[in-house]
This record gives C-alpha cells, sequence and structure tokens, in this order.
C-alpha cells in the first residue's frame, strides 16, 4: 500500500468533530498529499449553513486559489489536491479536497465523518454544486 493510501484510508471513517470538521480534514489533507499551509479557521461546535457559506465566501484564503471553471458536462478536469466546494443550491457551504488518481472527493461530513465519495455519489446525496479550485501558485 502506498503511503497516499495508507494516509487516506487512515482517515475514512473518523467522526466529525469540532477539531474534525470539513475544513480541519480539507487542511490536513492539503498538508500531508500537497505540502500545502491553509490558515487556521476556527469553527463554531455547531456552525450554521450561513456561516459556512459566508466564511467560504469571504475568507482571504480564496484570493490563494483560481477557480477552475466546468468544461465537460460535470466531468472533473480539477488538478490532484484541487479544492472541492460544495453546496446544495447556489453557494458554496462544505468544502473538501479532489483526489485526481481515485477520482473522489474526501470531505468530513457531520453524518457519516471522513468520507471519499465520487461526484455521482455526491450529487445523489444533495450536493449538486461543485466548484474546484487550484492553487495559484
Amino acid at each position: 500500500m502506498s503511503g497516499r493510501t495508507a494516509f487516506l484510508t487512515s482517515l475514512l471513517g473518523q467522526r466529525w468533530a469540532r477539531e474534525r470538521t470539513c475544513w480541519h480534514v480539507a487542511a490536513l489533507v492539503e498538508l500531508r498529499l500537497f505540502g500545502r499551509v491553509l490558515p487556521h479557521v476556527e469553527v463554531p461546535p455547531d456552525p450554521s449553513w450561513d456561516w459556512m457559506i459566508s466564511t467560504i465566501a469571504s475568507h482571504p484564503e480564496r484570493e490563494n486559489w483560481n477557480d477552475v471553471p466546468p468544461r465537460h458536462a460535470g466531468l472533473v478536469t480539477a488538478a490532484d489536491g484541487a479544492l472541492a466546494c460544495l453546496g446544495s443550491l447556489k453557494r458554496a457551504a462544505h468544502i473538501g479536497v479532489w483526489l485526481a488518481p481515485e477520482r473522489r472527493v474526501i470531505h468530513c461530513d457531520p453524518q457519516l465523518g471522513v468520507v471519499a465519495e465520487d461526484v455521482a455519489t455526491l450529487r445523489a446525496r444533495g450536493w449538486a454544486r461543485m466548484q474546484f479550485f487550484e492553487p495559484r501558485d
């Protein structure tokens, strides 16, 4: 088993917790797999959708990432390690990391904990809006 696979497997199934939210998992994956340091975000114990939408939309870290425009009928063309912003309507309220070789987004869901799901599964679970961001570097 590769180091990447072992690391990702060690995360799967971990429960959502104050120190293991979608942001914390995304930051950990970015650091361990891609060497990128994301800023600390103090996530409230029970974050509301409004808080998550506002934080994702207005956080200064967004300036360090480029939006990857959708290209082919929903196929993901983002690079490995792109941030995946997920939303049920028009604005993002959840975040994960695109794992290109695995064709999955790893994220931490309050109900399921840490999971790695393909695009079809994410859409079926209500994440109709997906936006990917690659680092500007």
